[in-house]
């Protein structure tokens, strides 16, 4: 089985040992014998805290994902939580999972409340309207998702490769405690990177509390595996009628070309 991830962003000199480590990290989830390669966009803005930006970011990883089924995968993961899974699903003819979907449709088999803490407003509302979009707004929490503060930033992200207890794990905590005294009993990171980095540091529970802490990466990794044999083994992939039913090429050739995307 081989499987793609593909990054929201491209693969920037600045966070290699971000890359090198969330590679580390996932390929040693999957079963044996299957195979995880990593897909960085050429042409992103590197941006995603942007719901205009989001939406550029979308088409290239569309894009994306188009070329890994093209090059033979047998399924792809959007690993950002802000991601096009409903357009990707139309076009592709494999498994598509993405992080937030799969994670939270895990979170519901886990206890029955649960809560994100992402690592900005501007996702924690895209987070907020996945969630609702999905049908999942009665398993949350009052306000579902919310943010740490101060924001992250890169600088954040580079210390937590090592220390994520200094400054991203008190942060993190202060705001999954509130969403716990409101109920959550799951607790999933809103984010793609700092998932595997708190769980790399053993970091699996609130502390003090018998609350999870889930990494969305990992269980996406797990659920696209699953997908992945199910579609294998029976060839069930996708309802190909309405929503998710396959654009013919020469239906959508034009849109691509005035993009410059072939």
């Amino acid at each position: 089985m081989q499987l793609c991830w593909i990054h929201p962003t491209p693969r920037t000199t600045e966070l290699e040992a971000l890359w090198q480590a969330l590679a580390t990290s996932m390929s040693a989830i999957v079963a044996p014998g299957n195979r995880l390669d990593f897909r960085f966009l050429e042409n992103s803005g590197g941006f995603t805290r942007s719901l205009y930006a989001e939406h550029l970011n979308s088409v290239l990883m569309v894009e994306a994902a188009i070329q890994a089924q093209d090059e033979d995968y047998d399924g792809v993961l959007l690993g950002c939580w802000n991601d096009p899974l409903w357009e990707a699903r139309e076009m592709l003819d494999i498994p598509v999972a993405s992080v937030g979907e799969q994670s939270l449709l895990a979170a519901l088999t886990m206890g029955h409340r649960f809560a994100v803490v992402t690592v900005a407003e501007k996702t924690a509302f895209a987070i907020e309207r996945d969630i609702q979009a999905y049908g999942l707004s009665e398993r949350a929490i009052r306000q579902p998702v919310r943010t740490i503060r101060p924001f992250s930033d890169t600088n954040l992200l580079k210390e937590s490769l090592t220390h994520p207890e200094s400054r991203f794990l008190p942060r993190f905590e202060n705001v999954a405690r509130q969403c716990i005294a409101d109920g959550a009993e799951i607790i999933l990171v809103g984010c793609a990177y700092y998932g595997p980095l708190l769980r790399r540091a053993g970091h699996y529970q609130i502390t003090g509390t018998a609350v999870p802490i889930v990494d969305a990466s990992a269980i996406a990794v797990k659920y696209l595996e699953a997908m992945t044999g199910v579609a294998q083994t029976t060839s069930l992939v996708k309802s190909y009628a309405n929503a998710f039913a396959g654009v013919p090429s020469t239906a959508i050739e034009g849109g691509r070309d005035a993009l410059s995307l072939r």
